[in-house]
């Protein structure tokens, strides 16, 4: 019999290309995860919202066609949900100019950083907390 509880740090990794046809396949993914661990149906469309904002920012970064790949890490922690999306591209923050976007993300999730990380990638952070503890 198989074992469907989610369990703490459990990580689940998601690659894509660099092209817009592949934000609904990340936001898919998303709402799956974040209805997998209890969050109500508002803090599942605020985080399908938000990473569709971080993967379309990343996408007008580094430009569809490049032959990039991102990636995106949705770790489980007992009460909040931390999803990474990185790009194996630095930038520098004037390269970076959607605010918009950016205010967006900050307003739907509880936490967010973009940073260039020690490998050279770009990465943008989110964490949203649950209401309530996901584990025991």
């Amino acid at each position: 019999m198989m074992n469907n509880a989610v369990t703490e740090n459990d990580n689940i990794k998601l690659s894509l290309p660099v092209n817009a046809a592949y934000v609904s396949a990340a936001r898919l993914t998303a709402s799956s995860v974040a209805n997998r661990l209890g969050f109500d149906i508002d803090e599942i469309e605020d985080i399908k919202a938000a990473v569709s904002e971080a993967c379309t920012y990343i996408i007008k970064a580094i430009s569809s066609g490049s032959g990039k790949d991102f990636s995106i890490v949705f770790n489980v922690r007992a009460e909040q949900l931390e999803i990474r999306i990185n790009v194996g591209v630095a930038l520098t923050l004037e390269n970076l100019n959607d605010e918009m976007g950016l205010r967006m993300i900050q307003a739907l999730m509880d936490e967010m950083c973009i940073q260039n990380t020690e490998d050279d990638e770009l990465e943008i952070k989110m964490v949203k907390t649950h209401k309530t503890q996901l584990f025991e």
